[in-house]
């Protein structure tokens, strides 16, 4: 840990402190990053730094970084300081009410990112226009996972900026990396293919949609969402996200590294193992788990779909 930095409102502290653990969780979509930081404070340092929630620190282990985080709590645990940090200010937890007419999804998550302080970028993004929207008392990011998840896109937060990204767009993205899977390796793999949906279908009363995906599967799926839709064609559209969804986690896995600064969750790598040629494929990495104490990571993958 002889290049980490703990960066908290603008200062490098680590000099000051003990680290005892520290884990970094990073997410493609779904969960905001997070981090705890447990620490030995002999001295009774933060008592007179007088930390706050949604206070800025950061932690650089050489090119691993957090990038900015916001301080979520500050508790004593088992004689050790435990400090939360997230990749979203405190701020995203409040409730909003409003509505749009004619609005491209790209302004929505703009509009966004603004409203909680975030900077903004987007990765092919088909972008729709809407019609109409109304977000009733719903968390901001609660609100847009749920219009990503119909689009089949995602966002995460890092670094002080909201990243929308379309699916397909990034996992078809070329291998930044190769992750060689020996026998001696800490490597899991899942497939349950066998219990892939073939088709959704949606309906808010008025208009009704069907996507059937391309792929063998065994199920279909049908829901009701109550949101406004100018045509069947709409409610379609929508079906094809949700099937996406449904679908995403079929095939997955996991591998402990030494800690791996070059990937990044949302970013695609090879797998290459040896003796089981069948799992050699890109992967798409959905979360990864970084110790900086040990000086390891997990990463966690999911093969990426055909035919969204």
């Amino acid at each position: 840990m002889k290049d980490i930095k703990v960066i908290y409102q603008g200062f490098d502290i680590y000099p000051d402190i003990s680290i005892n653990s520290c884990m970094h969780y990073m997410f493609s979509e779904k969960r905001s990053d997070y981090f705890i930081l447990k620490m030995n404070d002999t001295r009774y340092l933060w008592d007179s730094w007088n930390p706050k929630p949604d206070d800025i620190i950061s932690i650089e282990d050489g090119s691993a970084k957090t990038g900015k985080m916001y301080v979520e709590s500050i508790t004593p645990e088992n004689g050790l300081i435990s400090l939360r940090a997230f990749s979203v200010p405190q701020s995203s937890r409040n409730k909003t009410n409003k509505s749009w007419e004619k609005v491209k999804f790209t302004q929505l998550a703009q509009e966004i990112a603004g409203r909680q302080g975030l900077g903004f970028e987007q990765h092919g993004i088909e972008d729709k226009l809407y019609e109409y929207l109304a977000q009733q008392d719903t968390e901001d990011f609660s609100f847009l996972q749920k219009h990503c998840l119909l689009e089949g896109a995602s966002f995460l937060v890092y670094d002080g900026k909201l990243v929308l990204y379309n699916q397909s767009y990034l996992e078809k993205q070329s291998a930044i990396d190769t992750i060689n899977v020996t026998s001696d390796r800490d490597f899991t793999y899942y497939n349950n293919a066998i219990n892939m949906y073939k088709s959704a279908e949606v309906t808010n009363g008025k208009h009704n949609g069907k996507y059937i995906a391309s792929h063998d599967g065994s199920k279909d799926y049908k829901t009701i969402l109550k949101i406004y839709m100018d045509s069947d064609s709409e409610a379609e559209h929508y079906a094809k996200g949700i099937l996406r969804d449904l679908n995403n986690d079929m095939v997955t896995g996991s591998i402990w590294t030494p800690i791996t600064k070059q990937y990044a969750a949302s970013s695609v790598a090879n797998i290459k193992t040896t003796g089981k040629q069948s799992w050699d494929s890109n992967v798409f990495i959905t979360q990864i788990r970084h110790d900086y104490v040990n000086d390891k990571s997990k990463i966690f993958f999911r093969k990426p779909l055909e035919g969204y």
